[in-house]
Order: structure tokens, then sequence, then C-alpha cells
């Protein structure tokens, strides 16, 4: 194995933005790609096209992100036009397999993204990408190791599915157990939310913003209690980029106590966006532009409403509560009125068991899809480093 630089083993082509007066969304020219956007997980997605093309990829061509962000990359399957988002690589077929310089780029995006330059975003130029070396090994051995990785691919891709699965199987025993809420053709009780609501509450329950901001400071440290945002939900992080509050703060905001179960529901920017609370055994408060909801459990079992509350039809009765004139809101009123079904708490229950059963399920394939990643880039790194073959 010997590294060799880009320039010498392929074709490099920066791309250059045509006249916009060429872009149509009708399907007239060949695809045009501009960038990173226009990534899918492997080839791009065919969003603009352009009849006045003035730099090309063709068919296997690997296609790089070389402006915000940097070295993020797809494998070309058809002719096209790429903008200055984006730089064509064609492997030089007697020396490099397109796919194999796929996998490489692949396990050196870190590298190449701090190659960037640029203070308003990173951009990469043709000089900086034509000396960047790669391990070059023989072609034989280059097709093993895409054979091999390939394959670890198909694992991990067929691993997500049975995930996603999951979620659709929940989906579907809801609408066999209680129908669609919107139809409601099983004649269940319709209610507006307050009905059966012990709390709901915000950050700023117990005081205005002023006071909040001479009691509440949020420390990048840990010091007492956790303080979940909205980031924090969206990204089921909550070990990484957190935001704490010491225990006085945490003993001043009483009623934002969060101890997992309960509904959370954006307020401000994201308004109407509903979150299940996971259990963290921490102390944990709420955030700013959230309202807690915490249920009659005699009545409503949280889990059953959650879902309840994130089909489409509750969806969009939650958003037509919304308003916008600047930003949009939605008010603790609005929830109050949101209208839904509430069948007998015993069925409900009966759901929630069956969801806790596919949880288990799915909890076990996150590991599994866990260690499959985890194998997958071991395997890239062996294979890059000539141990493999």
């Amino acid at each position: 194995m010997k590294w060799q630089k880009l320039k010498d083993v392929v074709e490099l082509t920066m791309g250059q933005s045509p006249s916009s007066e060429s872009y149509n969304e009708d399907g007239n020219g060949m695809p045009f790609f501009q960038g990173k956007a226009d990534f899918g997980k492997v080839t791009p997605k065919v969003r603009m096209y352009c009849t006045q093309p003035s730099k090309r990829a063709v068919e296997n061509d690997i296609l790089m992100s070389v402006r915000a962000p940097v070295g993020d990359v797809n494998i070309c399957d058809v002719e096209c036009c790429i903008g200055r988002g984006l730089a064509s690589l064609r492997a030089k077929n007697e020396i490099l397999n397109y796919k194999y310089l796929y996998y490489v780029l692949s396990s050196q995006k870190e590298q190449i993204a701090n190659k960037g330059t640029g203070s308003t975003f990173k951009a990469i130029n043709k000089g900086i990408l034509e000396e960047i070396e790669i391990p070059i090994q023989d072609l034989d051995i280059q097709k093993k190791i895409v054979c091999v990785l390939d394959n670890a691919q198909e694992l991990i891709d067929k691993r997500k599915e049975q995930i996603e699965a999951c979620d659709q199987l929940v989906k579907s025993q809801f609408i066999e157990m209680f129908g669609d809420p919107f139809i409601n053709p099983k004649g269940w009780e319709e209610v507006e939310v307050g009905k059966y609501l012990n709390i709901l509450t915000d950050y700023h329950s117990n005081g205005s913003y002023e006071t909040l901001r001479d009691n509440v400071t949020l420390l990048d440290k840990p010091d007492y209690a956790l303080m979940v945002r909205t980031t924090d939900l969206e990204k089921g992080n909550y070990e990484n980029d957190v935001k704490y509050i010491d225990e006085h703060a945490y003993k001043y905001l009483e009623k934002s106590k969060v101890f997992g179960g309960e509904i959370i529901i954006n307020k401000i920017g994201s308004a109407g966006k509903v979150y299940l609370m996971p259990y963290l055994n921490r102390p944990v408060s709420l955030a700013m532009n959230q309202f807690l909801l915490r249920f009659d459990e005699s009545k409503v079992n949280h889990v059953f409403m959650y879902h309840l509350l994130t089909t489409p039809c509750c969806e969009r009765r939650i958003q037509d509560k919304v308003r916008c004139a600047v930003t949009k809101t939605i008010t603790k009123d609005a929830v109050r009125e949101v209208n839904v079904i509430m069948p007998p708490i015993e069925l409900q229950n009966q759901f929630v068991q069956f969801v806790q059963q596919v949880d288990k399920l799915k909890f076990e394939m996150e590991q599994s899809f866990v260690e499959l990643e985890n194998n997958f880039n071991a395997l890239m790194q062996r294979a890059f480093k000539g141990e493999l073959f």
C-alpha cells in the first residue's frame, strides 16, 4: 500500500454555477446539484434542472461538498451539472476503484473538513484538494474492501429499517385500537385536553423574566439540576452540550420540575411540537420555551396521550392554535382547548403495554445498530491501514 495525492489518481473538476435563468424544476435539461443540500445517503437527490450546464459530472464520479460544509461525499448516479458548492472526483480506473475512493474520502471527512478556510463559512479550493493523500492498494484488494464495506453497510441499513418499522408498528396499533381521531369511528368521548389536566405550567411560572434572570443562571458544567431545552429533546441528547442550574435555582423553579413521563409542548419557535419526557434519574427542570403537562392518571395514560397528540390529526389541531405575528407561539389556553378523543383508561393501558413491548425490542435493535456502526468504522480503519487483506 502506498499513499498518493488526489491529483495523481483522479480527474478533479470544481463546480461552477450556471446562469440562474437556466434553473428550473420542470425537468428541462440535466439534473443540477448545487451542494450538500442535494445529497442523499449515498447518491444525490434531484431537485433542480439546468439547461445551460457549465461544469459536469458523470455516473460514478464522487461528488464532494466544498463549501459550508466541507468534506461530505456522494456517488453521482447520473450525468449532471455541478454548482460551485461541489467538486467532482473521477477515479482513474486503471489505478482506483470509484467505490473505494468514496469509502476512503468518507473515512477522511473530518480531516478534509479541517482543511477548509474562511471566516464566514468554510470552503476548500482545488489546490488543497489536489494535495490530499489517500492510501492506494492493488485494484483486486480495493474491490475486496468495497465488498466487505458494502456488506457491513447493508447490515446497518437493514437494522435502521427495522427500527423505523417499530415506529410504524406502534402507529398501526394505535389506529387499530382507537381509529383515526379525526373521524372517531369508534365513537369515543371527545373532550378538550384541559378537562383532564392536573398541571399546565412553564419556566415562568414563578415570576417575571426579570425575576428569573436574577435567580436562574444556566451553567455549562454540572452543578445540581439539568435544564432540558428543546434541542436536547429534539436530539435525545442529555449528556453533551447540555445546560445545568444550581440547587437554589432548581428549588426556585418548583413548578417546573420534571420527573419523567411528562408531556412537553414547545410554546415559541417550533410552537406546538410535542415531546415525551424520558426518565433521567436525576434532578431536571423545564426550559424557558416549553409547557409541561401532567394529567389525571386515573383517566389518562400519559404515554397514550403522547401518541394521540402526535397523530397527524392532533398535530393539525395543535397547529391551528399556533399564532404567528413575528414568531410562532401558542398559549396555555390554546393548549387546553385542543380537542382529543378519550377512550377508557383500561384500553389506553393495553395500548401502552404494547408500546412498552415494542420499545424493548427497539432498544435492543438500537444497541445492535450502534455495534454495527462501530464495527463498520473499525473495518474502514483497518482497510485503509492495509490490515484487512
